[in-house]
């Protein structure tokens, strides 16, 4: 069976690929419907444009559908690559291979990128986008808007001015493999929009938040036309827009406002014998006391992603963790590897715990808390086995202290 090139608009074709059989993207990304890899060919009076390339092992679908359009012994004279992701690069050696004269364009952070995953030999020409800034190919005019941490360093976009289409890779993109391509195609399936277009935003551009604003800024005032008449957004994942232009931009500068910490502390904590337990509800009662909310779980009964949402408003977290056989319990090394220090750096965490012969329950865990960058605050808290009436009170105040940082913290 031929794969075939789709048309979006008069000139402009997509030639990606489906990934149907994917079901997770940059291991921890889920993606229950699998995804594409977009690639666009623009057709001038003066020459083709690839935008750019496809995960390596799809290289040959992706070149039968550029031959689609421009034969097979038609050339490439441009590869834009607004990102080089090996999704999007991967195949950049086997197309340079195909079509050795092209011209490579892209930010100085990707040409860097490229030495490192495509291994580019000398004669490869290529030129910075930041230098050049636009292009004139035949009868089209393509403008680089260049914006990093778009959700790498290296990202731009690329707008073709006289079709009103912007081409900004990973921006505006979603995980879904939609054989049908355009959005104005799925009717029935809306409830796409707002579920998987937010999973991709948050497990994607969600650290960058202040870069998607700024890119979204871009969008608005510097395409060369307004914003109202963008016509197509064409993204490297998914689905090609051309019905919620406005609804995904207004969605994304909604999802990229800052995050208003509350006074506000999750506690979470797994008990083996119940010590662990009574140091929790000590503490807690400390933080109560300042006028802190807190929110307690049981690590054994939830689930990380109850956790996580939760948090997402909260100043601090503490963990509180038992030694069993010389080490936390492995649920509190999981949650504590969903966080980073893009998007967390800002909270204060901290643990505690009780343990009967070692206690390095509490020590192995305070490596990964300083990796995110966190403030420091109090100092961790360990009790042998079952805490005395006197601990008890320390628990009381070690949460009173937390909670009171908590109220001083300015994120």
């Amino acid at each position: 069976m031929q794969n075939l090139a789709v048309k979006v608009v008069d000139n402009l074709y997509w030639v990606g690929v489906f990934d149907f059989d994917l079901r997770t993207f940059d291991v921890i990304v889920p993606t229950p419907f699998g995804t594409t890899y977009n690639s666009f060919l623009l057709t001038t009076n003066d020459g083709n444009v690839l935008f750019e390339t496809v995960k390596e092992p799809f290289y040959q679908e992706h070149l039968e559908r550029i031959e689609n359009v421009i034969g097979k012994k038609g050339q490439i004279n441009y590869i834009i690559l607004n990102h080089t992701e090996p999704d999007h690069s991967g195949s950049l050696n086997h197309i340079l291979e195909k079509y050795p004269n092209a011209t490579i364009i892209a930010t100085v952070a990707a040409l860097n990128n490229l030495k490192f995953i495509s291994h580019l030999s000398p004669e490869v020409k290529t030129v910075c986008s930041i230098k050049l800034k636009s292009l004139q190919v035949g009868e089209y005019h393509l403008k680089f808007l260049i914006q990093p941490f778009l959700h790498w360093p290296d990202t731009m976009m690329t707008v073709i001015e006289e079709l009103k289409i912007l081409l900004p890779c990973d921006f505006f993109a979603v995980h879904y493999a939609e054989p049908k391509l355009f959005d104005d195609q799925i009717e029935g399936k809306e409830h796409i929009f707002e579920k998987l277009y937010r999973h991709y935003f948050d497990a994607v551009m969600s650290p960058f938040k202040s870069s998607v604003l700024k890119g979204v800024q871009l969008v608005e005032t510097q395409m060369g036309f307004p914003v109202e008449e963008l016509q197509v957004i064409c993204c490297s994942h998914g689905l090609i827009i051309r019905k919620d232009i406005k609804k995904i931009i207004e969605k994304y500068k909604e999802w990229s406002q800052p995050q208003m910490l509350k006074n506000k502390v999750i506690v979470v904590y797994g008990s083996a014998y119940g010590y662990t337990k009574i140091m929790t509800n000590k503490i807690v009662e400390g933080i109560k006391s300042t006028g802190v909310e807190v929110i307690v779980y049981n690590i054994v009964n939830t689930t990380i992603t109850e956790i996580l949402k939760d948090f997402k408003d909260a100043k601090g977290l503490l963990l509180g963790s038992p030694t069993i056989v010389g080490d936390a319990t492995p649920p509190f090394y999981d949650l504590l590897g969903h966080l980073n220090p893009f998007m967390h750096n800002n909270r204060l965490i901290q643990c505690f715990g009780s343990f009967g012969w070692s206690g390095e329950g509490v020590k192995n865990l305070i490596p990964r808390i300083q990796q995110l960058k966190v403030k420091e605050v109090n100092k961790p808290l360990s009790i042998r086995f079952r805490p005395t009436k006197e601990q008890e009170i320390e628990c009381f105040n070690w949460g009173k202290d937390f909670g009171s940082k908590v109220i001083d913290h300015n994120h």
